[in-house]
């Protein structure tokens, strides 16, 4: 299968993370800086994967991480929230940590990119999220090999309270000692096995969502778009097409369903009621946002 329209990486790191030698191990190839000052944000590139159940080329958009807090800030503005939709694959990359304060400084930067991901996409977002060590430039006592060990340790267990898989690029051996692939092995098989078609699913059901908000019979067609999204998320928020297919409920997990629909119903009643007073524009967005969110809610 051809993914015609796929979902972009987004490699970001400090300045001197390494970044382009990583895209380089990667991809085979790495972008050029251009401007006067050779920051890598704003450089684009790309890398096609063959699987064996899809192709595809993805877009690889770069950028710098000079100072956390406002790069942070930056992001989640909502006007960033179109950028953040169209990534499905965060990629940080970092020297390797030498000390506990460059361990934290790590599992700081994991952190933002969570908040931002959450913020614009909420809990449900599906994507990969890779922190990539790279060498660190130091060389290390035999003391020192032994604390950093140890601290990889920590690193590992505090990226997966962040979302993040953490990855030293520099291993070698093909596996470790639990038949995992290690190093830029690991790398690109975890996003090979990641989703990366941008147009299907959700995401096209919301664009012809937002496409019928924009139709000159504003009324008409603004209450059979909502009621039929009214209907298909009770639907899908309340499992009854399980019960409606055979499925056997009680009648006190019966009444709890009935009970949790009429309040989603009573939400969404809400929400076309809000979008109703609103240009044409804010209307679509903020419908589509509302009902999206909602959509992932527990």
């Amino acid at each position: 299968m051809e993914i015609s329209n796929p979902r972009r990486i987004l490699v970001i790191g400090a300045p001197d993370s390494g970044i382009l030698p990583f895209l380089k191990d990667l991809t085979g190839t790495a972008p050029t800086p251009t401007g006067p000052d050779a920051s890598l944000a704003g450089l684009t590139h790309s890398w096609t994967l063959r699987t064996a159940y899809y192709a595809a080329t993805l877009p690889v958009w770069i950028d710098e991480i000079g100072d956390l807090p406002a790069w942070r800030a930056e992001f989640l503005k909502p006007e960033a929230r179109e950028v953040v939709a169209a990534v499905g694959g965060w990629v940080l990359v970092l020297r390797k940590p030498v000390d506990a304060a460059a361990r934290r400084d790590a599992l700081a930067a994991m952190r933002a990119v969570r908040d931002v991901v959450e913020r614009a996409e909420g809990l449900g977002w599906d994507g990969v999220c890779l922190a990539i060590a790279v060498g660190s430039g130091v060389v290390a006592t035999a003391g020192e090999v032994v604390g950093r060990a140890e601290g990889e340790e920590e690193l590992e267990d505090g990226a997966q309270d962040c979302g993040f898989e953490y990855v030293d690029a520099e291993k070698k051996g093909g596996r470790n000692e639990f038949g995992e692939k290690v190093g830029m092995e690991r790398v690109r098989e975890a996003l090979e096995a990641n989703d990366w078609e941008g147009g299907g699913g959700e995401e096209a059901d919301f664009e012809d969502f937002e496409a019928d908000l924009g139709s000159d019979d504003d009324d008409g067609d603004w209450g059979k778009t909502f009621a039929a999204e009214e209907a298909e998320m009770g639907v899908e928020l309340m499992g009854l097409k399980t019960e409606l297919n055979g499925g056997e409920e009680d009648e006190e997990d019966e009444a709890a369903q009935v009970e949790e629909l009429e309040r989603m119903m009573s939400k969404l009643s809400g929400i076309r009621d809000m979008a109703a007073g609103m240009p044409e524009e804010q209307r679509k967005k903020f419908a589509a946002k509302a009902v999206n969110d909602l959509m992932k809610s527990p």
